[in-house]
């Protein structure tokens, strides 16, 4: 496994302004985030921000070839040199033939410690223009330029190998790079495998055949009037205005708000772009966002939405009126609301319809007796959430969740300030069974309480392990941190002498903003004495710009100055 000082050798890639041909000295670098071979989420500004960061070497790998294979052992002699002196090692794999399971396996043969960065849709890759494996580029990250670009040095070639090595052309760059010193020679052939790019060709993208169409799938529902995005698409000239703003959101994968690892597991409510997809918009844009002929798809595209995602609902309840002022931290909120019915009943289906989409953070509703304590923390059986990026879903067919006539449901409710005064009525919509289920669906909670963050700890993990006592069928898991959450994964060990690990969501680069629910594409069952493993870690570091406070020592708490180790998970009982 790369170490966190590995993890800071790594330092990614490279972006092109425009796709045209320049010299290595004329090249910028743009922010852009790929995930690593180990599952690892990194972003080239986060690095950046490093004051004691002062270069980059990105060292272009593919699995098998030769010339890659033979330079491990000097690349690495130069990563042990350098990497004390600000100069920080990675690699980027953008072959479309090497899967994950494949640089994995080629890492642990040549013993391979430094991050493999996976460029899956080779958009990195096509703006570097980079062509052949075994190439290493320099990176100055103050200026975001690229200094140098050739081989480590000349003793390799086709074929070929000499001797004796005469022209060490990465470490002279890298010498004379912190010496403030000229490179003398800033741009060397480099001989190696040749990549097969998998473009889009630009002339083959337009805004109405290949753009708007995906803009209406992926991104028109969050952004559109009155919706939870910042701008409306609601026109070419719109979306032109804002491209640039889009392609750096792709690039660094902040956009469309899904940060499930597409490695692990399929989610059947998966809002990421595909590869394809995420080129044919950042061809487009680079092209200058042409409108070309025809209707404009997107100002004839102006969707309603319902009221209500899930239709009409049986029974609406409104909570009491919330005054939220403009400004300061809010404590969390709790309403109280007796069952609106005469009869117990069973639900299918809860959906909470936010009343102010500025100011809500979360919603949080559950069932609880009406005399339990009135108790400043989420309890009880969990019927339906809301947070930016949820999307209300029915219960399985054939379950369903009991609220009996002398039960209440509890809301916990969370506001964020938005600069002015302003207030929230939030609803909640009931659909109703007519008959009770053969299953109940249950939420499980994942909480681990006892946790000390040091401060200015930009990687901090914890693990907590939750035994599974039955047979259950598991359909979803939101996970759960504050601002200082990196990264959580979930696995299941089986039980007995298998004791098999398997990893079913991963979530990389966990973003609080986002109050994703990971619902999967087909039901897993898991068996009795299994184990779920759940891994996390925060970042208490001043290179996240989200963090409130690096000097603090952070523990468990409601508040997003605290933090949390949290997460729901929903299914019913086998037997």
């Amino acid at each position: 496994m790369c170490s966190f000082l590995s993890l800071l050798t790594l330092l990614s890639t490279v972006l092109l302004l425009a796709g045209h041909v320049v010299q290595a000295a004329e090249l910028k670098v743009e922010n852009f985030a790929l995930i690593d071979h180990e599952g690892r989420f990194h972003e080239f500004d986060y690095y950046r921000r490093n004051p004691k960061v002062k270069g980059i070497v990105l060292f272009v790998q593919g699995n098998g070839c030769p010339l890659v294979r033979k330079r491990i052992p000097e690349l690495k002699r130069l990563r042990n040199s350098f990497q004390s002196k600000g100069i920080l090692f990675g690699m980027l794999n953008a072959s479309i033939q090497d899967e994950r399971e494949d640089i994995l396996e080629e890492a642990k043969e040549f013993k391979i410690d430094i991050p493999i960065l996976k460029d899956t849709s080779q958009l990195v890759a096509g703006m570097l223009q980079v062509t052949r494996t075994a190439e290493a580029i320099l990176i100055d990250t103050k200026k975001r330029g690229i200094i140098f670009r050739g081989p480590i040095d000349d003793g390799l070639s086709y074929q070929s190998e000499k001797s004796t090595v005469t022209k060490r052309y990465l470490s002279e760059a890298i010498d004379a790079f912190l010496n403030g010193k000229e490179i003398n020679e800033p741009k060397v052939e480099s001989p190696g495998c040749l990549i097969t790019l998998d473009d889009v060709k630009k002339e083959e993208v337009g805004y109405a055949e290949h753009v708007a169409p995906i803009l209406k799938q992926r991104c028109v529902e969050c952004h559109t009037k009155g919706g939870v995005g910042p701008f409306s698409m609601s026109s070419h000239k719109k979306v032109k205005g804002w491209s640039d703003m889009m392609a750096e959101m792709i690039l660094t994968k902040q956009m469309p708000p899904w940060h499930a690892d597409p490695h692990f597991g399929k989610f059947s409510n998966s809002g990421a772009l595909t590869d394809k997809e995420s080129k044919t918009i950042i061809q487009w844009i680079r092209a200058g966002s042409p409108r070309g002929e025809g209707p404009d798809p997107l100002a004839e595209y102006q969707p309603e939405f319902p009221e209500w995602s899930l239709g009409k609902p049986d029974k609406v309840i409104s909570l009491p009126l919330q005054k939220v002022p403009a400004e300061g931290i809010l404590e969390y909120r709790y309403a109280y609301i007796d069952s609106p019915f005469d009869r117990d009943v069973w639900i299918r289906a809860a959906e909470i319809n936010p009343g102010n989409l500025k100011v809500l953070h979360h919603a949080i509703a559950t069932i609880e007796n009406q005399h339990a304590p009135k108790k400043r923390n989420i309890s009880g059986h969990w019927i339906t959430g809301y947070a930016p990026g949820t999307d209300p879903k029915a219960y399985p067919i054939g379950t369903g969740v009991l609220l009996k006539k002398d039960q209440r449901i509890k809301v916990e409710i969370h506001y964020t300030v938005s600069g002015r005064a302003t207030e929230d009525t939030t609803r909640i919509g009931l659909h109703l069974l007519d008959t009770p289920p053969a299953k109940v669906f249950q939420t499980g909670v994942v909480a681990h309480h006892k946790f000390s963050i040091p401060s200015f700890t930009s990687d901090h993990p914890e693990t907590y392990t939750l035994p599974i006592d039955r047979d259950i069928i598991l359909y979803s898991i939101n996970p759960h941190m504050h601002f200082r959450g990196k990264r959580m994964s979930f696995t299941i060990k089986k039980p007995g002498v298998d004791g098999s690990e398997q990893v079913i969501l991963s979530v990389p680069n966990y973003n609080f903003n986002w109050q994703r629910t990971y619902q999967f594409e087909k039901p897993l069952r898991i068996t009795a004495g299994s184990k779920l493993i759940v891994d996390n870690a925060w970042d208490n570091s001043s290179l996240n710009l989200a963090n409130p406070d690096p000097s603090e020592t952070v523990s468990w708490g409601d508040q997003t100055f605290d933090e949390m180790f949290f997460a729901t998970f929903t299914y019913v009982r086998v037997n």
